[in-house]
């Protein structure tokens, strides 16, 4: 039998804070299932959609969130083949090896807790053992947070979904996370111009470290951003087109201004349940893509460590893409300050003092 009292942050009421409650597990690990302690947890802005409804209204309420961590394995399940006790892990949402276990069950007093196969907004997770990768050599706890979605998803993007290749160019819709990783590969393989474009003036100034060539402060006229665009490219087209937002009129700006031969509009962000998108099928017909991201496609055995690799031999600082910690007692504070473009790149949420 396996008794955790943990804290963690729970969303019971979509569009409020999450409440920081004690909840506990009481049953033992299943097939497959490994006992996580988590050190740190990122935010993906794709919690923060989860939070306010952006797919519509969420089933699972009570509802224990966060898709990137790390920590260290504590105990593992039957049938777990590739983690010991004492395995430093990343925890991720895209399955990689192993078994695809059952979800676990919490409670907080005597409510269920409804929770997916990965967990991290709180201090310990039961984690299926596909949704977990070794953290490779040289990395810290805080600094391997980032391969759980952020890098994975956006140097993903770049190599899996669309393969941007020297002297392509791209543009980047939101600077968040998952953006200036975008940047930051497209820059690794020498995309030129990488244009990054964002509302908040201080993920601009971060995107700049990590890849992009220009920088753009979109404030609602599109018109205006078009002609800055194309000020940019000069003569060139636009072959890559990536919105991170899942805004419908972004979306539909992108695919009127990449290359009307070759141009690829690149679907990363969710869109709002029962928002419309309306574009003339033609230009499809004659030769523009429309192409959706699902995570980069990554898979994150193989990806972690060749990213890692990829930022060693490039001389970039893991430690770079974060600039703000939180307690995990702060994690609604952390979460206010990304929506209101208060944090730039990363920020950390440490689940123990």
């Amino acid at each position: 039998m396996l008794e955790l009292n943990f804290r963690a942050a729970v969303l019971f009421k979509q569009n409020s804070n999450l409440k920081i409650i004690n909840i506990k597990s009481k049953s033992k690990l299943s097939r497959g299932q490994v006992l996580v302690k988590i050190f740190y947890s990122g935010i993906c802005g794709s919690q923060l959609g989860e939070i306010s409804g952006v797919k519509g209204k969420d089933k699972f309420l009570p509802h224990l969130l966060g898709h990137e961590g790390t920590g260290i394995v504590k105990k593992v399940g039957p049938g777990v083949k590739y983690f010991k006790v004492d395995d430093k892990v990343i925890l991720h949402w895209k399955k990689s090896k192993g078994i695809d276990a059952k979800n676990p069950t919490y409670y907080f007093k005597d409510n269920k807790i409804n929770s997916g196969k990965v967990t991290t907004f709180s201090e310990f997770s039961i984690v299926s053992e596909n949704r977990l990768t070794k953290i490779p050599k040289g990395l810290d706890y805080k600094d391997a947070v980032i391969f759980g979605c952020a890098a994975t998803t956006g140097f993903g993007i770049v190599n899996r979904d669309v393969k941007i290749k020297k002297n392509d160019s791209s543009l980047i819709f939101g600077c968040g996370g998952v953006g200036i990783n975008i940047s930051q590969a497209a820059s690794i393989n020498k995309s030129y111009p990488i244009i990054a474009i964002d509302k908040f003036t201080k993920r601009l100034k971060f995107s700049k470290k990590h890849g992009a060539s220009h920088f753009l402060n979109f404030k609602g006229n599109f018109k205006e951003l078009r002609n800055k665009i194309f000020e940019i490219l000069k003569d060139k087209p636009l072959d890559f087109f990536i919105d991170t937002t899942g805004d419908t009129k972004v979306i539909e700006f992108g695919l009127k201004i990449i290359n009307p031969k070759k141009g690829n509009l690149v679907l990363a962000g969710v869109q709002k349940k029962n928002k419309k998108i309306s574009f003339n099928t033609l230009q499809l017909l004659l030769g523009k893509k429309i192409i959706g991201s699902h995570g980069g496609n990554c898979k994150p055995h193989i990806d972690i460590h060749k990213i890692n690799q990829s930022f060693k031999k490039n001389n970039i600082k893991v430690k770079n893409f974060y600039t703000k910690t939180y307690s995990l007692g702060k994690i609604n504070k952390a979460i206010s300050d990304m929506k209101n473009g208060k944090l730039s790149g990363r920020c950390l949420i440490k689940m123990h003092s």
